[in-house]
């Protein structure tokens, strides 16, 4: 006679049941400061491309730049700080603090990110 699994079967569904999956509302934030990111590279080498061709002064091309750095900048750090004040969703279990922790570490890698690939524009020749 086969051996009766019913009860392992059972607790492997009992487990499956239990896992959580993450709403949708959060996922979103685990792209967002890396499409502010792709967001200000374009703006940048846009703005760049265009002072130069168009003939801007020094100063109004290293000011145009400025701003778009600084202002995705600050986007991502109020995100940064707005998230960093809530709570892991307690409904999520141990999924929920592993996606809040997930989320700032993702927010803070798009911050140093815009730091140091937009950066160098701002600081090196406007135009050659």
């Amino acid at each position: 006679m086969a051996p009766d699994h019913s009860e392992a079967d059972s607790e492997r569904e009992m487990r499956n049941r239990s896992a959580v999956g993450a709403p949708a509302g959060q996922l979103w934030l685990l792209a967002l400061g890396f499409c502010v990111w792709g967001a200000a590279l374009v703006i940048v080498y846009v703005l760049h491309s265009a002072g130069c061709a168009f003939g801007w002064s020094t100063d109004a091309l290293r000011l145009s730049l400025g701003l778009a750095i600084l202002i995705p900048l600050a986007l991502i750090g109020w995100l940064w700080r707005n998230y960093a004040k809530t709570a892991p969703d307690p409904a999520l279990g141990p999924t929920g603090s592993f996606l809040h922790w997930v989320i700032l570490w993702t927010l803070a890698a798009a911050f140093v990110t815009v730091v140091f690939t937009l950066g160098p524009a701002f600081l090196l020749t406007t135009c050659i």
